[in-house]
């Protein structure tokens, strides 16, 4: 049996709860007395999740208290009925959907775990924690505390689906060995006593999380579901956080379960993390897998253009933003007769979370040396509504890529910055057409209340 364990006295991330230890007078309760022994059946939830669960996917939902379901040694409180509905549509939205899309239909009803069994409560453990879910024999999972679940508290909604994700990996391992060569990443720093390490100590060590620390198996399902539900701007700025060794571990654990899902399970693991993603930023709406909140972090240091790529062939681009890049791009090229420079990209440079360099690399049609016309601007972004402004500021030098710039400076007032300035943009991951192998790698922004208007580039994380 696997399970997925949070420890009571530390928060794992941003988007967990702090379970905090209280001492409290001695209650005197009879949890059998919950056991309702004569139910109301079919209910209109018991049709819901018969017509939705049992009959598409022959899963059924165990929502009744019955103590036979959870350890002898253990007391456990029953779900809320209110809350079994919101918390199997995040199963049905969040994990079922997603994997049946990508990995087909036959996989997910062979796969799927056959009972879903629910509690109200989290079931406690001797060592300071808690058990949040649990898996066993390859089809059944148990989910506790549901009864803190709130649709309204988006990051304690990505925080379970994280969890059921993690129990469905254990699942998908036990029918398919996870990989060899993911055991030996970081064999030497695993620690049952996981709940002595912390978030710094693991991260350094290449950890998504303490719990990721127990074992290999634990390790795995937490780094796949970080990548799954957290996303990659997440997974990429925790590893960029580590230590260099952390870094290249996190780095290579995630290139294991990607080529555990493509090449083991026969499932694109880019698509599916797409999937899930649309469903995190979308339907539950979390804030921190926004571009918009990665930008206010400044984990994306630059976003290069390239009108020519084939990118914007395949995506729609807004000539709003190509008349005045092809009019620079024109202006480059008629500068020098002879040299006839060439526009090779249009890199946006945000040195801080303020500070913005615009630059233009141009290269002699003859080729050679590439040069830099590099102009110097402020940028404000509002982390969560997305909103930003950009500024024209004094150059930051006059001497070279800065007196590069000074050979367009008429073309570049009258096109990208006329476009640029004094308007209200939007960050946001773009364009909203984009492949599943270039997910996550695009970015930009669109004119406030015109999303059609936009312009986007290749993310960069270091200048």
């Amino acid at each position: 049996m696997k399970k997925n364990i949070f420890k009571i006295f530390a928060a794992l991330f941003f988007i967990s709860v702090i379970v905090s230890c209280r001492k409290e007078d001695p209650v005197s309760v009879d949890f059998a007395k919950l056991n309702v022994d004569n139910p109301v059946a079919n209910t209109p939830l018991d049709t819901w999740l018969t017509t939705t669960f049992l009959n598409e996917y022959n899963i059924d939902v165990i929502y009744r208290y019955n103590r036979f379901y959870h350890g002898d040694d253990r007391d456990v409180a029953s779900v809320k009925v209110e809350k079994v509905q919101p918390q199997m549509q995040t199963v049905l939205e969040g994990f079922l959907l997603p994997y049946r899309k990508i990995a087909g239909t036959t996989f997910i009803k062979k796969y799927s775990p056959k009972q879903f069994v629910l509690f109200g409560s989290g079931s406690y453990n001797p060592d300071n924690s808690y058990t949040l879910a649990t898996a066993a024999a390859g089809r059944n999972i148990t989910i506790y505390d549901l009864n803190n679940f709130d649709l309204t508290n988006t990051g304690a909604v990505v925080g379970k689906l994280r969890t059921i994700h993690h129990e469905f990996t254990h699942i998908l391992n036990q029918i398919v060995p996870m990989p060899v060569d993911f055991q030996l990443i970081t064999k030497s720093t695993y620690l049952a006593t996981w709940t002595t390490v912390s978030d710094a100590t693991a991260r350094a060590n290449g950890y998504v999380t303490p719990y990721a620390s127990s074992q290999p198996g634990e390790d795995f399902a937490e780094t796949t579901t970080s990548l799954l539900v957290l996303g990659q701007a997440w997974f990429d700025a925790w590893a960029n956080g580590s230590s260099v060794a952390g870094k290249a571990a996190l780095k290579a654990k995630e290139a294991s379960v990607v080529q555990y899902f493509n090449t083991n399970l026969g499932i694109d693991f880019r698509a599916l993390q797409k999937e899930i993603q649309e469903v995190v930023r979308k339907t539950y709406n979390y804030q921190n897998a926004s571009f918009r909140y990665w930008m206010g972090q400044n984990l994306y240091k630059t976003m290069t253009i390239n009108l020519e790529d084939g990118i914007y062939s395949a995506n729609a681009t807004s000539s709003d933003f190509s008349t005045p890049y092809n009019t620079f791009k024109a202006a480059i090229l008629a500068v020098n007769t002879t040299a006839k420079y060439h526009m090779d990209y249009l890199q946006f440079r945000f040195e801080s979370t303020t500070a913005l360099t615009v630059r233009a690399a141009f290269t002699a049609a003859a080729g050679g040396t590439q040069f830099f016309a590099d102009y110097t601007f402020t940028y404000t972004i509002n982390p969560t509504t997305g909103a930003v402004t950009f500024t024209k500021v004094a150059q930051a030098g006059t001497t070279g890529s800065y007196a590069n710039a000074t050979l367009f400076t008429a073309a570049f007032t009258n096109s990208i910055q006329a476009y640029l300035t004094g308007k209200t943009f939007i960050a946001d991951w773009l364009p909203p057409t984009i492949d599943p192998a270039n997910y996550n790698q695009y970015g930009g922004f669109y004119l406030s209340g015109t999303p059609t208007n936009n312009f986007y580039g290749l993310l960069g994380q270091a200048l």
